[in-house]
């Protein structure tokens, strides 16, 4: 016969369901409590996609806004015209498909756990019929009872809680980044306000 208090007894009274008879029993075996399993954390996002973003204005805009810089479409051979040398690569859109695998944790090792397990003659667990007391981690234990009465309910106590650790799965990103249509454009130098040509780098135009 076995009392099963479920995954998620908390070790209050509990009563053990069908009464077990006396006369059943001349022993009571007390399963080892077992640690706990781990929860791994929700499953990342990846990474975001490191890129130059680009805006294009239809028509001649005169004077670009701050931090944009003035493009224009390639010549039909593909080079630049005079003017706009410095010619830049954009494709038309990205689209993520890319995905990261669920997270997972291994059984749970080097925690340490015990608690003392009472068996009771009444619903209101005041009559005490036997007790394992230190039961451990990953050890049973087995009482004789000399004079055996029916088990009506059971209570725990938890006196030992040593969480162990889980070893971790590595999450793998799945999928692509799937490129839009390429499109070339040339740019002008950005000029100072004495109109000398300026070294930069700009992430847009």
């Amino acid at each position: 016969m076995t009392l099963d208090a479920g995954a998620g007894w908390d070790g209050t009274c509990t009563p053990a369901g069908a009464p077990i008879p006396g006369e059943a029993f001349a022993s009571v075996t007390f399963e080892a409590p077992s640690l706990g399993a781990c929860t791994p954390s929700p499953a990342p996002e990846p990474l975001p996609v490191v890129a130059t973003f680009a805006k294009a204005c239809a028509g001649y805009i005169g004077q670009p806004p701050e931090g944009y810089d003035l493009c224009v479409r390639t010549k039909k051979d593909g080079s630049c015209w005079d003017g706009y040398p410095e010619k830049r690569e954009f494709t038309e859109e990205l689209v993520d498909h890319r995905s990261c695998s669920a997270c997972e944790c291994g059984s749970p090792e080097g925690g340490k756990c015990s608690a003392d397990v009472f068996l009771y003659g009444d619903a209101a667990c005041s009559e005490q019929i036997v007790a394992s007391e230190g039961t451990g981690h990953g050890a049973a234990r087995c009482s004789d009872v000399s004079s055996p009465s029916a088990v009506v309910a059971m209570r725990a106590e938890l006196t030992e809680a040593e969480p162990g650790s889980c070893t971790p799965s590595v999450s793998r990103v799945t999928g692509t980044v799937e490129k839009g249509e390429m499109h070339i454009v040339c740019c002008a130098p950005r000029r100072s306000p004495t109109n000398q040509t300026l070294s930069y780098t700009c992430p847009r135009f």
